[in-house]
């Protein structure tokens, strides 16, 4: 690693008039003690566990430090069912919608939710990476053993082997073998030699052996590092988050205020699609916006109208979420949790009912919001992230049947928030359910709506 160079970059960094110092000497420090595992694909979320930091501080600094050219930044696309890098991007415009894994052989589906993780490495003049994207096999997998080889070295497991079919395996080489254990037991040790060949492979790819005590031996010739690990050849259903390590994925960094500020500009190619498996979609909308416009005349109205731009953003930046666009009066928002969605819906409507106070009846801002969750697709349009899909449709929908002062809420969303509930037994906020028809979506839609007073259709 160069010191010194990080060390320059580490103290223009800290120059910046946005720069948190604490996170910053918190990150240098860590990366003064990690090792080289650890800083090829620097996972934010062990950074803030391991120095006691606000996850979105840590991420908020390391995006910082792309800039100021300490890190690159990695959209890394895993498989669902081994959890192996399976495609490195350095710009959002790289990704696709579509992954293959050589180590499982199969396609899959990329999900921008759980299966993009956001990484970051040190620049390559400040430390050269000598492997490919490596990962740990995770517990879901059940493998026997793991080792890491140097080149030029040999290393070695011992471990007893029950009747089955196992794959060993480098995530980092990509070498890979099926191991057959059939046969009477023995009491004997038996013991497998494998050479990591320059290849890419193993010098053996089948090996039968009974069940019993065996010793692996690996021996690498040629690659830089090498490694193996043992599980059984039967692959799990998708992995889901909570069965993996804590991770940054691509739907949460999309969020984050500094992110909009420093890589807005990434989006994906025109053509390409990525599903979101879970996102919550908010859109609200000004009510008697048109009266205003001819009471008021219009310089004094849109200057009300960029006021609740400025209350309306303020909450959801807040809150976590981020603002897609804006269509007329109206705006489109999204967040990683439906909890954080309505705390930043009740934020805008206190936020706007001081905004009103004290305003002639014809200057106040009344807004509606609706809110739903569900899947999506990530699409470019007009070069701008957005959202593409039957939820968004729905969220739309839900916003046009709701009323001035309404937050109203699909079933998907009323159903998994106690926040609803805490609302309710505040006293404030009422909740009344409709059975409405919602243009472009067949049958009759439940509709929670929460607001200060009962209100019907």
């Amino acid at each position: 690693m160069n010191y010194q160079l990080l060390q320059e970059r580490i103290e223009n960094l800290k120059r910046r008039p946005d720069a948190n110092q604490r996170v910053i000497d918190a990150l240098y420090k860590w990366l003064l003690k990690s090792d080289v595992g650890q800083r090829e694909r620097l996972n934010p979320c062990q950074v803030a566990r391991d120095c006691f930091m606000d996850l979105s501080q840590t991420v908020t600094a390391c995006l910082q430090g792309v800039k100021q050219g300490i890190f690159d930044l990695n959209w890394d696309i895993r498989c669902p069912h081994c959890d192996m890098v399976c495609g490195e991007n350095h710009d959002l415009s790289q990704a696709a919608g579509v992954g293959g894994c050589p180590m499982c052989n199969i396609e899959f589906e990329t999900d921008f939710s759980q299966r993009v993780e956001v990484t970051f490495s040190l620049s390559q003049d400040i430390e050269q990476s000598p492997t490919n994207a490596t990962c740990a096999p995770p517990a879901a997998l059940k493998p026997k053993f793991q080792m890491a080889v140097s080149q030029g070295e040999t290393n070695y497991a011992v471990d007893y082997l029950n009747p089955g079919k196992y794959r060993y395996c480098c995530a980092i080489t990509l070498a890979k073998g099926i191991m057959v254990v059939e046969g009477a037991p023995t009491d004997k040790l038996q013991e497998i030699k494998l050479t990591q060949l320059q290849s890419g492979d193993f010098d053996t790819k089948q090996i039968t052996c009974a069940p019993g005590k065996i010793k692996i031996e690996l021996t690498n010739s040629s690659e830089s590092l090498s490694g193996l690990y043992l599980h059984e050849d039967e692959l799990p259903s998708e992995l889901t988050p909570e069965q993996l390590p804590p991770r940054v994925s691509g739907l949460q960094i999309i969020h984050l205020p500094a992110y909009q500020r420093l890589f807005g500009d990434q989006v994906l190619s025109e053509r390409e699609r990525i599903k979101i498996s879970s996102v919550t979609v908010m859109f609200t909308d000004i009510t008697g916006s048109t009266s205003m416009y001819e009471k008021l005349g219009d310089v004094k109205a849109y200057n009300i109208v960029r006021d609740h731009f400025e209350i309306l953003f303020g909450a959801i930046e807040h809150h976590g979420g981020t603002v897609l666009k804006t269509i007329g009066d109206a705006v489109m928002a999204s967040f990683i949790s439906s909890e954080a969605a309505i705390k930043a819906a009740v934020n805008a409507l206190n936020d706007f009912q001081d905004y009103n106070q004290n305003r002639p009846e014809d200057e106040q801002v009344k807004v509606k919001i609706g809110i739903h969750r569900g899947s999506t697709v990530l699409v470019n349009l007009n070069n701008r992230l957005d959202y593409f899909g039957s939820t968004v449709n729905k969220a739309a929908r839900i916003q046009g049947v709701s009323q001035s002062w309404e937050i109203s809420l699909s079933e998907e969303v009323y159903n998994q928030e106690v926040l609803v509930t805490a609302l309710k037994a505040s006293g404030k906020w009422s909740v009344t359910k409709h059975e409405v028809d919602l243009k472009g979506i067949e049958g009759k839609q439940a509709v929670y709506s929460l607001g200060f007073y009962a209100k019907a259709y």
